[in-house]
């Protein structure tokens, strides 16, 4: 690997994805891990000996199964927290930052204003404690860091809530999702530029970052339905209705106002929609999700959807 450059890791998965594509516009020579396979972060010696003249490392991999995570929380613990454990020691080790992404679920999701970076943290469930346990394992290791925070992700390709509202939508008249829980949906594409813009800027710390503007579930669906020209009726329902393993956050809208400082206002969520219903991959290439992948969508999902979309 040449000394100048980026490894990404997770690199096949929906936001891996979209990072490679950002740094080859940007002509930023990268070097692509596609899933544990390639590199088990979980491993010290591999990453060691892989990432040993990477100067900027950005992990976008994670373990994402967040009703998995409630009855296999040691995989979780190990993904989430020892992988950017080990991450985090080599870039220390090697003089080299680590970029690393994080989620909205490690608040409580109860607060009725938006959470700020320095908010304090208290995650309802054991994916975002994992997740949460990843961000101290970075602070305390001491490398140079830039960890985000992002939310609700969605893409043209991978499994994601987009791509499962569409496929319901072909299947049954009538689709209830979920209208009790608010959050920031954020495109994969915007995340990589957000994300490459902050390290022009040389940006370190936490940050969040994510699509403008925010929204219920139900109103995410009914805007991919009405924007696709779908006659599916989206309806709302209460979470209640329909219970999973794992509690969510009703409301974890993430401020971006320190990131708004940085680089700029970021374009809101139905913008991006847009441009991620003009270039959808076909439902063939969607992968499985769970470990180092992208967010496994419930099977209960003829009944209800709401799929997490997480980092």
């Amino acid at each position: 690997m040449n000394s100048s450059v980026t490894a990404i890791i997770g690199s096949n998965g929906m936001l891996g994805r979209a990072l490679m594509a950002a740094c080859e516009e940007r002509e930023i020579e990268s070097c692509g891990y596609a899933g544990h396979r390639v590199l088990d972060i979980t491993d010290g010696d591999a990453v060691c000996r892989s990432l040993r003249r990477a100067r900027v490392v950005i992990n976008a991999s994670a373990y994402t199964d967040v009703d998995g995570a409630e009855t296999d929380s040691e995989t979780a613990m190990r993904v989430n927290h020892l992988g950017p454990m080990n991450l985090a020691r080599a870039c220390r080790d090697n003089d080299a930052l680590l970029v690393h992404f994080s989620t909205d679920y490690v608040f409580p999701g109860i607060a009725s204003s938006m959470y700020r970076v320095d908010d304090k943290t208290g995650p309802c469930n054991v994916y975002g404690l994992s997740k949460l346990a990843g961000e101290r394992a970075i602070r305390e290791v001491g490398c140079r860091h830039l960890i985000i925070r992002t939310s609700w992700l969605f893409a043209p390709y991978g499994r994601n809530f987009v791509r499962s509202i569409l496929a319901e939508t072909l299947k049954r008249p009538v689709l209830k999702v979920v209208a009790d829980q608010t959050g920031r949906p954020t495109s994969c594409r915007d995340l990589a530029e957000m994300t490459l813009n902050l390290l022009e800027v040389r940006a370190e710390g936490t940050f969040h970052a994510a699509n403008g503007g925010r929204c219920t579930w139900y109103e995410f669906a009914r805007e991919i339905v009405d924007r696709s020209g779908g006659r599916c009726q989206v309806s709302p329902c209460k979470t209640s209705e329909f219970p999973r393993p794992a509690k969510r956050p009703a409301s974890s809208v993430l401020d971006l106002a320190e990131t708004i400082k940085v680089i700029g206002k970021p374009r809101h969520w139905r913008m991006a929609l847009g441009d991620c219903l003009e270039s959808l991959v076909p439902p063939s290439e969607t992968r499985a999700g769970g470990l180092m992948g992208a967010p496994q969508r419930d099977q209960r999902a003829a009944r209800s959807i709401e799929t997490t979309g997480q980092p």
